[in-house]
């Protein structure tokens, strides 16, 4: 992969993640690769691995974030409602939060 691809592959991780609030830690356990690897793809430090690019781009749509990172020039990232909605649940459940974030959201 060149950098625009890898690039690509490292913003729609984190939007992605972003969009489902989930942690570096969840996704990687879903993806089946360790947190620091999946660290290192999103800084950059290392690319991707086929096999797991494409389990991400499957498991993503599954949680309901369709990634097309094969369109020139742009990155196409679409977060359906469901997964907005499930997002919001998890970003409002104080017990993923840490101590000093409790009840912050409402």
């Amino acid at each position: 992969m060149n950098d625009v691809e890898n690039i690509k592959i490292a913003v729609a991780l984190r939007m992605s993640r972003a969009a489902l609030g989930i942690s570096q830690l969840e996704l990687s356990e879903i993806l089946g690769v360790s947190k620091i690897t999946l660290a290192r793809v999103e800084t950059l430090e290392s690319p991707l691995r086929a096999d797991v690019y494409m389990k991400a781009i499957t498991v993503l749509r599954e949680l309901g974030v369709a990634v097309d990172v094969m369109t020139p020039n742009a990155l196409m990232i679409n977060v359906h409602q469901p997964a907005l909605e499930n997002a919001l649940a998890r970003l409002r459940d104080d017990s993923k939060r840490r101590i000093d974030r409790k009840n912050k959201i409402t």
